[in-house]
């Protein structure tokens, strides 16, 4: 697996190194071909109309005489040296031809052709000039790139041969280069993934360590802080009904009333106790499991707060989920319903729980005001579901955009017993 892993790492790395080269050495391939093509063109253009241009003195004198056995030995010597011209036509005047000589073989001409004017000419003895009194034909010279274009193509493929073995050269550079940048990042990639996994355990650890502390704390004080109240509230009691005997009558009063102030400030203390042991341990996860803990809760917070109204959906065995999903997702659930409260403004909020084979999806949403990520800062609320989600491994995603909506995913096993 990690041959085959640094051996598709190295070839992702070949490939950024090697695409731009390939793209740059395909583009320069083909403008060289399209530049060789145009050149071919451009040089039989301008050879065609020199052939036309010099082949008028000759065509001159075939035309004055009415011989054209002469020019045709000419054109057919020229058509023999320079495979270039395919076909040389020679007009009268109105343009019907009086000589057509064209080059054997497959070449095949251009589709234009170059032409040059034969004129008449009115010699001036005296003066030593001539002047131009008409137009006695005309030379056409079709010109034919194949031979042409064949050596430019020849030529081409020996410079592509060498560029290709020059990418190939460099290809293979490349790859030995590769070969210690993945064995580099394959490192890199390792240490990552310990330091991910450290960071999870140590996660892990801190919220098991902070749930056992909690633990701890709310069974001192169910099990002493409560239990001293309870006895403060039955002594107080006592001395309310012994104050009954006292004289006179007026302090045996007073002495019932301070008795039953005590008892009052039992009781309070004690179900201030009460309510903090829920809420360091909830008990009714207990007593109840995951989902029996979930719609009490929510119908707790419903009742406080008849402004919002909240609903519980789940679906799914939740029997047997081991101890850190389920007070995990409690713990999640609860700080969610908590940020609605105090901030959300919500007339109506959800929570919807599910148990999928081996994951526990949890989507809270709410039709409250919502927030801005970039302009608030994430409260101890949202870190604290963060942390607790990435020490199970799981998903938390959340779009504060209209209302709020989160969506988490935890990985879950069921208790393993006798383990």
């Amino acid at each position: 697996m990690r041959s085959r892993w640094r051996v598709g790492t190295r070839g992702r790395l070949l490939a950024i190194t090697l695409l731009p080269v390939l793209a740059l050495f395909v583009t320069l391939t083909w403008y060289n071909y399209q530049s060789r093509q145009s050149e071919v063109h451009a040089e039989l253009a301008e050879r065609g109309q020199l052939l036309a241009t010099a082949l008028v003195a000759s065509s001159e004198i075939s035309l004055v005489h009415g011989q054209f056995d002469e020019l045709r030995a000419t054109i057919n010597g020229m058509l023999q040296t320079d495979s270039a011209i395919h076909r040389v036509t020679l007009l009268d005047a109105d343009r019907k031809p009086l000589l057509d000589v064209a080059a054997r073989g497959d070449a095949l001409p251009e589709a234009r052709y170059y032409e040059a004017a034969v004129h008449k000419r009115l010699l001036y003895i005296t003066g030593g000039g001539n002047r131009n009194v008409g137009t006695m034909g005309y030379v056409q010279v079709r010109m034919s790139p194949t031979a042409m274009l064949r050596k430019a193509r020849s030529r081409f493929q020996l410079e592509l041969a060498v560029a290709l073995s020059g990418l190939l050269v460099c290809a293979g550079l490349a790859w030995q280069m590769t070969s210690g940048f993945a064995a580099s990042l394959q490192a890199s990639m390792q240490a990552v993934r310990a330091a991910d996994a450290e960071k999870r355990r140590l996660l892990q650890r801190v919220t098991t360590a902070v749930e056992d502390e909690r633990k701890a704390i709310a069974l001192e004080i169910h099990d002493e802080l409560n239990a001293t109240l309870i006895a403060v509230r039955l002594e107080a009691q006592q001395i309310a009904g012994l104050a009954a005997a006292l004289q006179p009558a007026e302090t045996a009063e007073k002495v019932r009333d301070k008795a039953q102030a005590i008892t009052r400030l039992a009781l309070g203390l004690y179900n201030s106790g009460r309510t903090l042991v829920r809420r360091l341990r909830p008990e009714m996860l207990d007593m109840l499991g995951l989902q029996g803990a979930l719609e009490e809760m929510v119908r707790q917070v419903g009742s406080s707060h008849p402004a919002c109204s909240f609903s519980l959906h789940t679906e799914g065995d939740f029997s047997g989920l081991d101890g850190d999903a389920a007070i995990s997702a409690y713990r999640i659930v609860q700080e969610a319903l908590s940020n609605i409260v105090k901030h959300a403004r919500a007339g109506t909020a959800s929570v919807e729980v599910a148990r999928q084979g081996d994951a526990l999806r949890i989507a809270i949403a709410d039709d409250g005001i919502g927030f801005d990520p970039a302009r608030t800062a994430a409260g101890v609320g949202l870190a604290g579901m963060r942390e607790r989600v990435q020490a199970l491994g799981g998903s938390f995603a959340m779009d504060p955009s209209s209302g709020t909506r989160i969506a988490i995913t935890l990985p879950v096993q069921a208790w393993r017993v006798g383990i």
